[in-house]
Parts: C-alpha cells; structure tokens; sequence
C-alpha cells in the first residue's frame, strides 16, 4: 500500500527507516547540493512491494514538477544481491 503523507518536516534518513521499518519511502530535498546530507522531506511510503511502482509514479510526477526527490528503505526480504544480512558486533 502507498500512504502519502506529505510532510512538512525536514528527516534523517536513519529517522524515517526507524518510524517506517520494512519499507521503501519517497523523500523531497532542498537541492542538489543538499543530497549528501541524507535528509529530506518525506513525501509517501510504500509499505510493500506490490506497491513500488505507484512509488515510482509520485516520484516521477514530482520530478516533472521540478522537486528533487531520492527513494530510501528497503523491504528487508532478502532479494539484494550480495550480502544477505549484517552482523554487527557488540
């Protein structure tokens, strides 16, 4: 499912992966030069695969709009290629 929420609210990355586990999400940002900073805007979520191409409507819509938009998260089942999980020691 996609949830837009379009919010006002400037984010981490690490925030909003916190708040939406599991689940890919559409970010705005202030400009080129502010894509390093990992933060943004965060417009909409999609919460399951099935709704990763509406995902990538917005995006697209947004972009014909002139926003500069990033797509973050993961769905975490498992399909990167790669290394499959990530140990972290204690």
């Amino acid at each position: 499912m996609l949830k837009i929420l379009d919010e006002k609210v400037l984010r981490t990355d690490n925030e909003i992966e916190s708040l939406y586990k599991n689940c890919k999400y559409l970010c705005i940002i202030d400009g080129w030069d502010k894509i390093a900073d990992n933060d943004g805007y965060l417009y909409c979520v999609s919460t399951s695969e099935e709704s990763l191409h509406e995902l990538i409507d917005e995006r697209d819509r947004l972009q014909t709009e002139g926003k500069i938009c990033c797509i973050g998260g993961s769905y975490n089942n498992g399909g990167a290629i790669g290394v499959q999980y990530e140990y972290r020691e204690e």
